[in-house]
């Protein structure tokens, strides 16, 4: 009887290399505990081990990658801290317009930044949708500007 769960590990383990699911690592390691648990237990409920391990562990494998999805979800954006031109803004709203990626786009500023004139860059800090959430890019020691020309939308 542990020859066969010897045998379900052995091949679920090295299929599990092809496949790369994890999931296939669980009924392994279910049959590695089921093959252990055979020399305490009588070998009439070694099946209803397996089971259960394997049940439990595909289910703690499914609930783990499932977290490690979803912390992952916002990685994957391009186009945080890329840079942007203003073009013109705020609007009454509070949205600015920005060229970025050869077309002009609806951005917002974030909470504490300070305001920004037309014509001066900021970064991509976030995105919903197709509005923009940027920041002013920090001025250096040498170019500091008091306040803004007055903007007119083109």
């Amino acid at each position: 009887m542990q020859l066969l769960y010897l045998a379900i590990a052995l091949v679920s383990g090295i299929a599990e290399l092809f496949s790369g699911t994890f999931y296939l690592a669980a009924v392994a390691l279910a049959a590695i505990v089921t093959l252990l648990s055979g020399l305490f237990l009588p070998h009439l409920i070694l099946h209803w081990v397996f089971l259960a391990a394997s049940a439990a562990l595909i289910f703690l494998t499914a609930l783990l990658r499932h977290s490690l999805a979803s912390r992952q979800a916002g990685i994957d954006d391009l186009d945080i801290g890329q840079t942007v031109e203003l073009l013109h803004g705020p609007d009454p709203e509070g949205h600015y317009r920005v060229h970025y990626r050869g077309s002009d786009w609806s951005a917002v500023l974030e909470n504490a930044a300070p305001p920004v004139c037309p014509g001066e860059a900021a970064i991509i800090v976030g995105r919903e949708g197709s509005l923009l959430h940027i920041a002013p890019i920090p001025p250096s020691s040498a170019q500091v500007s008091t306040s803004c020309p007055p903007s007119s939308p083109s």
